[in-house]
C-alpha cells in the first residue's frame, strides 16, 4: 500500500483541483450569462426606444403632409368655388353690364 500512497495522494490532489475548476468555471459562466442578459436587457430597451421614436417621427410627418394636402385641397376648393361664381355671375346678362360699366369707368379715371 505504501507503493500506491504517492498515486493516491497525487489522484485526490487532482480530483480535488479538477472540482475546484469545475467549481469556478461553473460560477464564471453563470456570471457571465447574467451579465449578457442584462446587456441584452438594456439593448432591447434601447431598441424600442428607438423603435418609438421613429414610430413618432413618421407621425408627425404623417401628420405635417395630411395637413399640407388639407391646405391644398382648401385652396383648390376655394379657388374653384370662386371660379364657378365668377362664371355663373357672368352668365348673367346684368353682371355683365355692371362689369363693362366698371372697366369703362375704370378707363375713364385713368386719362
Amino acid at each position: 500500500m505504501s507503493t500506491y500512497l504517492p498515486y493516491i495522494v497525487s489522484v485526490i490532489c487532482a480530483a480535488i483541483a479538477g472540482f475546484t475548476s469545475y467549481a469556478v468555471a461553473r460560477k464564471q459562466a453563470k456570471a457571465d450569462m447574467q451579465r449578457l442578459e442584462k446587456q441584452h436587457e438594456l439593448d432591447i430597451e434601447k431598441e424600442r426606444e428607438k423603435f418609438a421614436m421613429e414610430k413618432e417621427k413618421m407621425e408627425i410627418e404623417h401628420r405635417h403632409q395630411l395637413e399640407l394636402l388639407q391646405k391644398e385641397s382648401e385652396n383648390t376648393l376655394g379657388a374653384s368655388v370662386t371660379n364657378t361664381l365668377i362664371s355663373e355671375a357672368m352668365k348673367m346678362p346684368e353682371v355683365r353690364q355692371q362689369f363693362s360699366q366698371g372697366l369703362r369707368n375704370g378707363n375713364k379715371r385713368k386719362k
